[in-house]
């Protein structure tokens, strides 16, 4: 009888711990990275390669929207003149979609670069950086795809993704909730 007494009273405390208001599981805030896509009509001709970045819920001034866009001539399908540092709609916000051949990987680096208070008293130059890998494969091997007898046209698009970034200030959101 005192053994199920004391079962009684120890399930009891766990149901009203558990019903109590407690802190929510916060989560580092990803960056969406959609519409991503490289691209040209055949070798010697334009290139171009876009992408949007949504970062919510973060706040101004670290948090953002944007889109990027870069073009050039480029003589051959992702590999030529690819962006390395090129300036977003958001002007604060810089990519690179390009080639690293040392690890035969397609790297997509976004770089945020605000003003606020990323520690010490003083608002200061705060960087978020971002990088994400895609295999040579996934890129060139599209190329690959399409080829005509025109000239290799070449395309790469990926369906959206989230990217977490390194942040100057940990941007948290409440999962669950």
């Amino acid at each position: 009888m005192k053994f199920t007494i004391l079962l009684s009273l120890m399930s009891l405390g766990v149901s009203i711990i558990l019903a109590q208001p407690g802190n929510p599981q916060q989560v580092p805030v990803p960056w969406l990275i959609s519409g991503l896509s490289i691209g040209n009509v055949r070798h010697g001709t334009e290139g171009f390669w876009n992408l949007n970045i949504v970062d919510t819920p973060t706040p101004a001034p670290q948090g953002f929207n944007t889109t990027c866009s870069y073009q050039s001539a480029a003589a051959y399908f992702a590999v030529s003149e690819p962006p390395y540092n090129a300036p977003c709609a958001n002007p604060n916000v810089t990519f690179g979609l390009f080639p690293q051949n040392s690890i035969h990987e397609f790297v997509l680096n976004i770089t945020h670069v605000w003003w606020g208070n990323c520690g010490g008293p003083a608002p200061k130059r705060c960087v978020d950086n971002g990088t994400w890998t895609f295999s040579w494969d996934d890129v060139i091997g599209e190329e690959n795809d399409v080829q005509n007898n025109f000239g290799q046209a070449g395309s790469f698009t990926h369906l959206p993704f989230q990217m977490y970034p390194t942040r100057a200030v940990p941007s948290q959101k409440c999962e669950f909730c």
